[in-house]
């Protein structure tokens, strides 16, 4: 009876403690988004970095499209087309999202804090799960370690990538999941947690894989009491190994669903490139590391490149030296734990193990994204120090050599810091070690993270373990935690919450005058560069994802599942593109504007922000066949245009290069020098470079420099500036210098370093009198979508010619598409075909043709998103497989015991 009265009442030790590790948190970051003035608690958002330009435009397309039935699994906000789904299992995916719903649009920043604090208030729940079930100890101390975990460095860091947070969430349950099976040799809870974990970030679910075989193999190590041969322990522990294997198979097979089309599409991406020095075994830090142990080591300003944020409190830090100092743990265990570390710490370290975490590439940006594994097992390292009541059990010199051992880690760390990456910049010069040199923790903050080390040690080793001195720790640590959370934040523009909801509703509006965000089956493209959006930001906002936000079809995209096919396509017309991550619609001449199908082009500054463009022939039309044998090259924009206007039809010289009568060079003054934007770097002298140059055609004057020698912020026509809105110095793009008239002598201007290769720049003016009639040729062979269109599946007619065989669709010839014409099924071709040279030459299929009958024509396409089918039927078999195993391996067999226990205990 006593017995059951301890259990009840460490139960309910346990619920309360479950609530605390919950709000705890949650006071933290409420606390800390108030000081910060982050909506709900003030008028800034988290607008910045990936969330303002990713996560917040696809989260509102996903309420938008949901909430009004036009959800599809394919979409044209997505670039040029793509399928959907890549996009949402990278980024969306979680439970926690739903709460997007009961907001409005222009409230999602508020329903995005919502969402991460309550993330990071579930990881200090899930911890204190796993501290309460894996230790079998129950109290009040839990929180600290749970609280530690959920607002560690790799949070304060990364929090606004928030869907790396579900990850830690599930990652103590994954654990626990672990622990069972060794000791019950039970796999439900670590199968359905590590699907839930490959499911919600099949990214992060991946490392979560890797950490899952080495952190099984230490605990089968650990279970033995003395060093045992490893044959030894595989043939004690075949039971759990095989639970373990049969587990992980069925988590990956019901994961299927989202790995299987996810894998087919980022395949399709421009991020599977393989780098040589990626997969040497170089070092990526010194013992530098050691000052990340410290408080606020690092911030949003050091985001690209920083050490490991191993930060998760001093105390942490504390426990972590105790536990291989006391002498209440065995040798045995010290190197066990030790060995285990320094695996986890490899991964880190070493370049090589560290880009096979991260799938095999090496992270642009975030670096060491791995790192809340190493947190985790330096957590529960210290749990165990703390489990051993390090004030009762070690003497004072043991104490003191603890204290010793974390002051001169410190001290190792922050002098390391001050000299080892400097060495690296120097004599290792590279993009990489300069930002890493920039990212070292100022040389004072030793001393504060010493004060606090003998703070802590001061109240750790106090004798008397009452609840004050737990609540003083708590608030020593929570304190520490919040203040790491704040200054880790420190170099962020955050956004404007009063003018986003106004500049949303201000595009909106603009945007409902066409119908952009409706269903139609006239469907076309909307170039809308200058959106009211942007006055939200207080950034660099480039108006990359407005097309998501607003879910309209647009063409340009910033995601790292945009396909790279449509990416060199764009690129090698003239399109602006900065990495395989980002398409911009800057760089449009009319000959894309045909090609792509944009109708509208919008501008919230001027009084009428709409314009019909006459380029505009329909989203396809019957072309020549020649436009399927017509390859692209890369850097040859103009080139490539002008192939493509042959291959049409159109006259000649309707691209007409202009008359170049003079070039001077001089070098640049000054002021001229000044007014290139700080990040664009021009080492060595330079010069001002000015073209004059006579007109041989009415219409839009466009220009291109192969040699890639051009500054564009520097841009001048007769004077007056003509810089891009969208900062592309270094990358080579088509830019437009405005609308003149046959005859006219101009002087374009700009600032070079090369200005010999400035010879090579091209300038052209597009006939409009000329491209006009071409337009009006494509229009009468036209492709009309009948009513019963959508996104996925497109109905409609077309004539055909005998010159004009093909059927030419302004739809990326992407695997998932079939086609059927009058009836009949047909193979989809390529028109034309794009190049890419860097960072290897290869070949991608352009845009959709289909061949064409004489007279009319009546033509289908549908979407079917690749993998999706195979990857539901292998999820669902393994779900059957599992829930029947279950039921009969971990439900019932353990029931039937109990029950058989019971009679004989009554019988005997």
């Amino acid at each position: 009876m006593n017995q059951q009265r301890h259990t009840l009442a460490a139960l309910r030790v346990s619920r309360w403690v479950y609530g605390g590790a919950f709000l705890l948190p949650l006071i933290i970051m409420c606390v800390v988004f108030f000081e910060l003035k982050i909506t709900p608690f003030g008028h800034r958002n988290l607008l910045f970095s990936d969330m303002g330009a990713q996560y917040i435009p696809i989260l509102e397309n996903l309420r938008h499209t949901i909430l009004n039935g036009q959800f599809h699994l394919f979409s044209f906000s997505l670039g040029t087309g793509s399928g959907i789904l890549p996009l949402l299992t990278y980024y969306v995916i979680s439970p926690f999202n739903l709460l997007i719903f009961p907001f409005s649009a222009a409230h999602l920043p508020t329903a995005i804090t919502w969402i991460i604090i309550l993330k990071i208030s579930t990881i200090g729940l899930s911890m204190a799960v796993f501290l309460r079930h894996a230790f079998l100890r129950s109290g009040w101390s839990m929180l600290l370690f749970s609280t530690a975990f959920s607002l560690c460095g790799f949070v304060a860091m990364y929090f606004y990538d928030m869907m790396w947070l579900d990850a830690l969430i599930w990652l103590p349950l994954v654990a626990l999941g672990l622990h069972r099976i060794v000791s019950r040799h039970r796999y439900g809870l670590y199968t359905v947690s590590l699907t839930a974990t490959i499911i919600c970030n099949y990214y992060l679910g991946y490392m979560t894989c890797l950490f899952s075989v080495m952190y099984f193999i230490y605990l089968i190590i650990e279970h033995q009491p003395n060093p045992t041969p490893f044959k030894d322990v595989w043939h004690m522990h075949l039971a759990a190994i095989r639970q373990f294997m049969i587990g992980s198979l069925l988590a990956g097979g019901m994961s299927m669903i989202v790995l299987i089309p996810t894998a087919m599409g980022m395949l399709l991406t421009g991020k599977n490139a393989m780098f040589v020095a990626n997969f040497l075994p170089t070092p990526l830090f010194g013992p530098e590391v050691m000052a990340q142990f410290g408080p606020l080591a690092g911030n949003y300003q050091s985001h690209l490149y920083h050490a490991p944020s191993v930060f998760m409190g001093t105390l942490m830090f504390l426990l972590l030296i105790v536990y291989f100092v006391s002498p209440r743990i065995r040798a045995v265990e010290k190197r066990r734990t030790m060995w285990l570390l320094i695996t986890m710490g490899l991964s880190l370290f070493v370049t090589l193990f560290n880009t096979i975490w991260h799938m095999f590439q090496q992270p642009a940006g975030f670096p060491f994204r791995n790192v809340f594994f190493f947190t985790f097992l330096v957590l529960t390292t210290a749990y165990r120090a703390w489990q051993t009541r390090p004030a009762q059990t070690m003497n004072d010199p043991q104490k003191v050599l603890a204290l010793v051992w974390g002051m001169g880690l410190l001290a190792i760390g922050f002098l390391s810091a001050q000299v080892i990456p400097r060495i690296w910049a120097r004599f290792l010069p590279s993009y990489n070690n300069d930002l890493y040199l920039h990212s070292q923790p100022q040389f004072h903050l030793l001393w504060l993270a010493l004060g606090l080390l003998l703070l802590n040690t001061m109240l750790l080793f106090i004798s008397e373990w009452r609840p004050i001195r737990i609540g003083l720790l708590g608030l020593l640590l929570s304190v520490e935690l919040g203040s790491n959370f704040y200054t880790g934040t420190q170099g962020i523009n955050f956004g404007s919450q009063t003018k986003f909801e106004k500049s949303f509703k201000q595009d909106a509006a603009i945007l409902n005058k066409i119908h952009a965000n409706q269903a139609k089956a006239n469907l076309h493209r909307i170039d809308y560069q200058h959106s009211e959006i942007g006055q939200a930001y207080s950034g660099a906002y480039n108006h990359y994802n407005d097309p998501i936000m607003f879910d309209y079809p647009g063409v340009s995209l910033y995601s790292s599942t945009l396909m790279e096919q449509s990416r060199v396509f764009q690129h090698d017309l003239g399109y602006f593109s900065a990495n395989v991550r980002r398409i911009s619609t800057q760089g449009y001449t009319h000959l894309t504007d045909t090609l792509l199908g944009v109708k509208y082009r919008l501008n919230a500054g001027n009084p009428h922000p709409v314009t019909k463009l006459s380029a505009y022939a329909g989203i396809g039309f019957a072309v020549p066949k020649a436009m399927t044998d017509l390859q692209l090259n890369d850097q040859s924009a103009f080139y490539n245009q002008q192939r493509v206007l042959n291959a049409l039809g159109a006259e000649r010289d309707t691209l007409d290069p202009v008359t170049v009568k003079s070039v001077a060079t001089r070098r640049a003054k000054v002021a001229e020098v000044n007014s290139i934007p700080d990040k664009t770097y021009i080492p060595g002298p330079r010069y001002l470079q000015t073209f004059t140059v006579r007109i041989n055609a009415t219409g839009l004057l466009h220009g291109y420099s192969p040699s890639n020698t051009l500054v564009y912020s520097s841009l001048r026509v007769n004077g007056k500036s003509a810089k891009p809105m969208i900062n592309a110095d270094g990358y080579r793009y088509i830019f437009r210098l405005g609308q003149f008239t046959r005859g006219q002598t101009l002087k374009i201007s700009y600032i070079t370093q090369e200005p010999a290769a400035g010879y090579s720049n091209q300038f052209v003016s597009l006939n409009q009198t000329r491209y006009a009639s071409l337009v009006t040729q494509l229009k009468q062979n036209r492709f009309k979508l009948r009513k019963n269109s959508g996104v996925s599946w497109l109905s409609g007619d077309v004539n055909g010619t005998k010159q004009k065989s093909m059927l030419y669709l302004a739809i990326p010839k992407t695997p998932g598409w079939s086609a059927t014409v009058n009836g009949r099924p047909v193979k989809i071709q390529s028109a034309m075909h794009a190049r890419s040279v860097v960072p290897i030459i290869r070949n991608y299929d352009g845009m959709i043709a289909l061949p064409l009958q004489r007279g009319k024509n009546h033509v289908t396409l549908t979407y079917q998103t690749p993998g999706l089918k195979a990857g539901a039927l292998i999820s669902a078999a393994s779900f059957i497989i599992f829930a029947f195993l279950w039921v009969t391996v971990e439900w019932r067999r353990p029931l039937a015991k109990r029950t058989d226990d019971q009679k004989k205990e009554r019988h005997f």
